[in-house]
């Protein structure tokens, strides 16, 4: 029942979700939507919830981008483009949630995860990105795509994560 409200409100939000051609659409959606579920530590009504990627010109940043209108608890979603060069410190103050694709995961992950604050919520493609510290993983299986979660990274993040997006997840190590 909780997976059907998830999917119902995902058509609602992405009615081109109905449509979709890529995994990338779907991905985004589902981004968009793990976002309503995360309660930020420091989230106030001015600020808005920022989605960081290393390329916004193809691919889920792409999409988030040209749907900045959308909102997330009342507050806007900015899309930031962040560079491999950019300082982990700066980048963890300025990101809610960090989306690391995996063609990049093997270069970033070892730099992200040991200097990541505890604030910003990771997400990747692969079980390996759970295995190397990632909290959050959007997991292609056949033409579905699902949501994985690392149970023992998300223990040390301060950000809450509600209860009706833990029942529709998967959790890695079980």
């Amino acid at each position: 029942m909780k997976l059907s409200s998830l999917l119902f409100t995902l058509i609602i939000i992405f009615p081109g979700v109905l449509q979709a051609k890529s995994p990338q659409q779907v991905k985004s959606a589902f981004l968009f939507q793990i976002a309503k579920f995360i309660e930020f530590p420091q989230a106030n009504n001015d600020q808005a919830v920022t989605f960081c990627f290393y390329d916004i010109e193809h691919g889920i940043g792409e999409l988030l981008k040209d749907n900045s209108s959308l909102e997330i608890n009342n507050m806007p979603i900015e899309t930031v483009l962040i560079d491999k060069n950019q300082q982990i410190s700066e980048l963890s103050r300025i990101c809610d949630i960090t989306y690391i694709d995996e063609t990049m995961e093997d270069d970033i992950i070892p730099l992200w995860i040991d200097t990541i604050s505890l604030n910003t919520l990771t997400v990747g493609e692969s079980i390996n990105f759970l295995e190397k510290g990632g909290v959050v993983s959007l997991i292609q299986e056949g033409n579905k795509i699902r949501l994985y979660i690392n149970r023992q990274q998300l223990l040390r993040c301060s950000f809450k994560v509600q209860s009706r997006l833990l029942a529709v997840s998967k959790f890695h190590p079980n």
